[in-house]
């Protein structure tokens, strides 16, 4: 196995460990690196991060992505794989009028809320072209496509859930021109000297007495946009969600869990005390319990990993049989990687 880290290292430090012509600028003050985590490297960009943030308060790098790659023979050998969803989209469902039951959720992280409605979901959002995606909260759906192979191919573990579409026509851009309200709204702006497209225009429309004529205008526009998706027979594509009926999977050392890649969060701070949640991010290939785990093709961790803010809902890691992964071998949309049983 060969692990990669892709760092978004600070343009000026990067001069302090890379050559001018490593890695991609991303702007000018950005560079992408991917280093191999055995580059000796690797370990100065640990010692650079420490060093800058306790001497300066800045950080060598921020955004990060770690990834592996496999030899046939690893892969041929392997009895279990972990299962990621790379095609992410929003508005989450609860955007979108999904409920959740807050009251199941752990007291002291929040993970593990039970979603007691239909998922709903802007379906014109979700990714083209692929056939399994995820929303911001960790919702996952798969096309009509990806069900009926599973179900064909008889894969265990899960069951389908319908997805509602709720078309949010009311956050689409207006053409004020094109409904009633919207040509009241610019005769009024003209008249009290703000006309459109002027900067005036918009300080006038967002003044409280004009405010419910805007809303009234998006009301309007949201009718005419269903009334012509009707008459055109416009359908959506069909999806599911995905749900995974086991969770019992322990998640074991040596897997490691923390804040980002040098930054094992030793203090705690993104850990559930009741161990519901066992950090922010994987920073290394999972291991798993072999006697916690069912013989299913899909099966999820017992633990969460990730954070609850606002719509972002920790999630538990899936886990999938090779005769799953073999399905998804053509799939776009999903990143698998080994998982260790001991």
């Amino acid at each position: 196995m060969k692990e990669f880290a892709e760092l978004r290292v600070d343009e000026r430090f990067a001069p302090m460990l890379f050559a001018d012509d490593e890695g991609t600028r991303l702007g000018d003050t950005v560079r992408k690196i991917v280093i191999e985590t055995t580059d000796p490297r690797y370990e100065e960009v640990g010692r650079l991060t420490r060093e800058l943030l306790a001497q300066q308060g800045k950080y060598f790098f921020a955004g990060w992505n770690l990834r592996r790659q496999y030899t046939r023979e690893e892969l041929a050998a392997a009895a279990c794989f972990r299962l990621t969803v790379s095609a992410i989209f929003e508005p989450a469902g609860e955007e979108c009028g999904t409920i959740y039951d807050e009251s199941t959720a752990c007291p002291k992280c929040g993970a593990g809320a039970a979603q007691v409605s239909d998922l709903r979901l802007d379906l014109r959002k979700v990714p083209k072209r692929k056939d399994i995606a995820m929303t911001i909260a960790n919702e996952i759906i798969v096309s009509q496509r990806l069900a009926e192979w599973m179900i064909d191919t008889g894969l265990t573990g899960f069951e389908f859930r319908p997805v509602r579409h709720k078309a949010r026509y009311e956050d689409d851009p207006i053409d004020l021109h094109r409904v009633p309200t919207g040509r009241e709204i610019l005769r009024r702006a003209e008249a009290a000297g703000a006309p459109r497209p002027t900067g005036k225009f918009w300080v006038w429309l967002n003044r409280p007495e004009n405010k419910a004529l805007m809303e009234q205008a998006r009301a309007e526009h949201a009718a005419m946009k269903r009334e012509k998706s009707e008459r055109r027979g416009i359908q959506m594509p069909v999806w599911h969600q995905l749900v995974v009926t086991s969770n019992t999977a322990e998640i074991v050392p040596p897997t490691r869990v923390g804040i980002k890649p040098f930054n094992d969060d030793p203090e705690g701070r993104c850990r559930c005390p009741l161990g519901d949640l066992i950090g922010l991010a994987l920073l290394s290939e999972v291991s798993v319990s072999a006697t916690s785990r069912e013989e299913a093709d899909i099966v999820c961790s017992r633990q969460f990993v990730g954070v609850r803010r606002g719509l972002l809902r920790p999630t538990r890691v899936m886990l999938i049989s090779p005769r799953f992964r073999n399905l998804l071998e053509n799939i776009r949309g999903v990143k698998t990687e080994i998982v260790h049983l001991v």
